[in-house]
């Protein structure tokens, strides 16, 4: 496993209360979120309905988004656990697949996203946390970069409703 990723988990490990991939996302959930550009200033808005289905350590999230010019995309997950800690993730536009780790009330996921831009695409290094507020509320914030620079952000608040 990458150790820097256990080092920033650390400051986590005793933060209640205690998130598991596997039991938030077991089920419906829905976020609201807004994309940033590189300067913080807002860009879009979007709408996202989660529903997750798991088999002890495996698991697979459907995720539609609804973004406020009319845009609709779908992306879905396939979640292996290693352990109760650590697992990896795969998805149509996820390049290889992402790492993730669990500790306290965090979860970090890294992975490069391939995205539409103009006529082409471009491939963006997502680092994403979500951080457990209550048992039905997630906070997740999402850095994105370019060849190691900043070029945008993601806030997304999510409730599991079911």
């Amino acid at each position: 496993m990458n150790l820097s990723a256990s080092n920033r988990l650390k400051p986590f490990q005793e933060k209640q209360p205690r998130l598991d991939l596997r039991k938030f996302f077991n089920g419906t959930v829905e976020g609201w979120g807004s994309l940033f550009d590189y300067l913080g200033r807002p860009t879009r808005r979007f709408y996202v309905k989660i529903q997750g289905t798991w088999d002890e350590k495996n698991g697979r999230l459907d995720e539609w988004f609804h973004f406020d010019d009319g845009e609709k995309t779908e992306r879905i997950w396939s979640i292996s656990y290693q352990d109760d800690q650590y697992f990896f993730a795969r998805a149509g536009d996820v390049i290889g697949q992402a790492i993730g780790q669990q500790a306290g009330n965090a979860i970090n996921l890294r992975y490069r996203l391939r995205v539409p831009y103009k006529k082409s695409t471009i491939d963006l290094s997502m680092d994403d946390w979500m951080y457990l507020v209550d048992q039905t509320t997630i906070l997740n914030r999402t850095k994105m970069k370019k060849l190691g620079l900043k070029v945008g952000e993601i806030c997304l608040l999510m409730r599991r409703i079911s």
